[in-house]
């Protein structure tokens, strides 16, 4: 069997050293994303054969995501399906892209079937059109924007030693306004947060809040992926106060990401209000992703 072990800090050299080996858009292809969610998604990592294995468990099921490295592939597939059987556990492989499927089917072809996760399609806007909202689509941000800007003063601040406490009194008032039961993705996010706001100085994320008339209304944090993509990883903000997600939105953009291409904002996790807001934005990309489980012989 393959040898797993749970993420941790001393692993991040580790796992960067995989990762920019490949250009990949997605959003669990982070360190910081592995980290944070460790917990959450019980992430473990394994090298074989030059690849970096993550595996996750979900939903009673072990769930690997497509391996990191350029050796030949199909040594390192084939380990991962006896380590799936070795568990008493149907192969699942997960985050596959269109281009990675096809590297699947022309290395190991009628060997599985692919499908479409539309749940985990991640959502990839053009960094200058969140920093700016402009467009007739993004007129109903722009409306909000002015709405704080008529109604409150307001300021953003990057998250320091200083104001850290205040930023997690804001999550905490949040999470206990929304009373989120276990399953739900809030509750599941929460979880990460909490880990970001333990191991803050440890990981030098981007940090950021709001003001809406002294007191903080959104928080927000994120992180690059790669020179072309910058990554959001979390975003609350006050479901009292109009215009507070997309001022918080609009300036951690502005503040952090314009020198990136793009910005993954994940995926809706098949919450529909979700899903709504962030096609609200027009994406530029909506990034396919595919299941891969052994197809019948």
């Amino acid at each position: 069997m393959l040898s797993f072990r749970p993420v941790t800090l001393s692993d991040k050299d580790l796992i960067n050293s995989y990762l920019k080996q490949q250009h990949t858009r997605l959003f669990t292809y982070s360190f910081e994303v592995l980290f944070l969610w460790r917990n959450v998604y019980d992430f473990q990592i394994a090298e074989f054969d030059n690849h970096l294995l993550i595996k996750t468990y979900v939903d009673g099921c072990h769930y690997f995501l497509f391996p990191v490295g350029n050796d030949d592939l199909i040594p390192t597939l084939e380990a991962m399906l006896d380590h799936s059987f070795c568990l008493d556990c149907a192969p699942v492989i997960g985050q596959i892209t269109p281009e990675n499927k096809e590297v699947m089917e022309r290395l190991m072809p009628g060997k599985f079937k692919f499908i479409p996760s539309r749940n985990e399609y991640e959502y990839l806007y053009e960094s200058e059109k969140l920093a700016s909202l402009s467009g007739k689509a993004l007129q109903p941000k722009r409306n909000h924007i002015n709405f704080v800007e008529k109604n409150y003063s307001w300021q953003f601040e990057p998250i320091t030693s200083d104001n850290i406490g205040e930023c997690i009194a804001f999550n905490d008032a949040w999470d206990y306004h929304y009373n989120d039961n276990p399953e739900s993705k809030r509750f599941i996010e929460n979880k990460a947060i909490n880990d970001y706001f333990l191991y803050y100085d440890k990981m030098p994320l981007d940090g950021g809040c709001i003001r809406l008339d002294g007191k903080v209304a959104g928080i927000s944090v994120g992180t690059p992926l790669n020179d072309e993509v910058y990554l959001c990883l979390f975003e609350k903000a006050s479901h009292i106060h109009r215009g507070s997600y997309t001022l918080i939105n609009r300036e951690m953009i502005r503040h952090y990401a314009t020198g990136y291409k793009y910005v993954n904002r994940a995926e809706d996790g098949g919450v529909e209000g979700l899903r709504q807001a962030k096609l609200s934005y027009n994406p530029a990309i909506l990034q396919e992703v595919f299941l891969a489980e052994l197809a019948e012989q």
